[in-house]
């Protein structure tokens, strides 16, 4: 299968992931049985899925390779995100934080950040970005704290964030809805209204995002040009999350 390919989980009437190429037309779909949060591309045609206290990994011809569930059932995991040899997962409940764990899901580390994260990056220099509420936090991979972003206005709320190579890529929605172009210290470069909620974003590999809606995936540019609306014919279908892997992403 190529290396260049959008996965979207979906819950809903069906549940499990769908596998396209750039343009957004399906190549294969997962159907699981399971109500997914989020989802991230692997490095060996494989994915990374969170669903309440399970963190799943498939490869992308459906066979579940592990489904590693936490023992305490009060964590939920909100957010996952591979890069290299590690997978990064937020998680909220009766413990709120960031676990860092291998291709296999061992936990090599965690750290408490006390936020209700919606979303999780990696950054390029063994660091992550998380989305909670109005605020964008950038934590060290050993839990330092480097900045806490927080927008003045309480009513927008950050629902996911990417990395693009020194940029950083966070939707939003509330008062104001769409996605927000940042440098590495959080600063704003320019930021794109849309008409709808983002629920999730990931980078694309020409300086483009792929945003999830209820039964839409869209591809835009970072200017804010909108190259696809993927429309499901069937609206009780709802995209919940979304990973790219293309042959140019670090």
């Amino acid at each position: 299968m190529s290396n260049n390919n959008v996965y979207a989980s979906y819950n809903g009437s069906q549940k499990g992931f769908s596998i396209r190429d750039l343009n957004l037309n399906q190549l294969s779909f997962v159907s699981t049985g399971i109500d997914f949060s989020s989802i991230a591309a692997g490095p060996n045609n494989d994915v990374y899925l969170t669903s309440a206290n399970h963190i799943y990994h498939y490869n992308t011809n459906g066979t579940l390779i592990k489904d590693m569930a936490f023992p305490i059932d009060s964590i939920i995991y909100t957010g996952v995100v591979v890069k290299g040899d590690k997978v990064f997962a937020t998680y909220e409940g009766s413990q709120k934080g960031v676990t860092i764990r291998d291709l296999a899901l061992n936990q090599l580390s965690s750290f408490n950040t006390g936020v209700e994260a919606g979303g999780i990056a990696a950054g390029p220099d063994d660091d992550v970005f998380v989305t909670a509420q109005n605020h964008i936090l950038h934590y060290r991979n050993d839990g330092t704290l480097l900045k806490d972003m927080a927008f003045p206005v309480t009513s927008i709320n950050y629902t996911d964030v990417t990395v693009i190579g020194d940029k950083v890529v966070v939707s939003y929605n509330g008062s104001q809805k769409g996605f927000s172009v940042r440098d590495l210290t959080l600063t704003q470069l320019s930021y794109v209204a849309t008409s709808f909620d983002i629920e999730a974003l990931a980078a694309g590999p020409n300086l483009d995002v792929y945003l999830t809606c209820a039964n839409h995936i869209y591809n835009y540019s970072l200017s804010g040009n909108q190259i696809t609306d993927m429309e499901f014919p069937i609206n009780s279908i709802n995209y919940s999350g979304v990973g790219v892997i293309a042959t140019v992403l670090s």
